[in-house]
């Protein structure tokens, strides 16, 4: 199996989120057509046609809420693999961002649950991600304990 250095894939981590913050920028630009696109291949076409224009204003607004979360969650995530790579992972600034990285997930996660009456593919989309929301908040926990231990070790010595 290929073996990378920590360095390198910790580059390799920074360079994909910068890319997909650009992606989520440039999806913002487009949502209002790549919304419709979505909707018009849905489980249920018809269901795009009979939305009320305020059931399609709640639709772009849950989008936007959407990229908002995701903008911030890729920030968060790029200000913890700088932590990463200043070695620094074990602090309280990493847990607060992991933290916040997960509240962004189940927020998600709800927002596409929410969107469940335009696509069943919705509802499967709204539960994984609010199930990596939940994995993150346990790996949270994990490393939260570390750096309580590690703190309790450094007064020990």
């Amino acid at each position: 199996m290929l073996k990378i250095s920590r360095s390198i894939s910790v580059y390799i981590s920074i360079a994909l989120t910068v890319i997909m913050f650009a992606g989520v920028v440039v999806l913002a630009f487009y949502a209002p057509s790549f919304i419709d696109a979505l909707l018009s291949v849905s489980d249920v076409p018809e269901a795009f046609l009979s939305l009320a224009p305020t059931s399609r204003t709640h639709l772009f607004i849950a989008a936007y809420a959407e990229i908002a979360l995701m903008i911030t969650g890729l920030s968060m995530l790029f200000a913890l693999l700088v932590l990463v790579q200043r070695k620094k992972v074990f602090t309280a600034a990493a847990v607060e961002l992991i933290r916040y990285i997960s509240w962004c997930l189940v927020l998600m996660g709800v927002i596409m649950l929410t969107l469940s009456f335009c696509s069943s593919v919705a509802l499967f989309v709204g539960a994984a991600v609010f199930f990596v929301g939940l994995t993150i908040r346990v790996v949270k926990n994990v490393i939260e304990e570390a750096v309580y231990l590690k703190e309790e070790n450094d007064l020990t010595v």
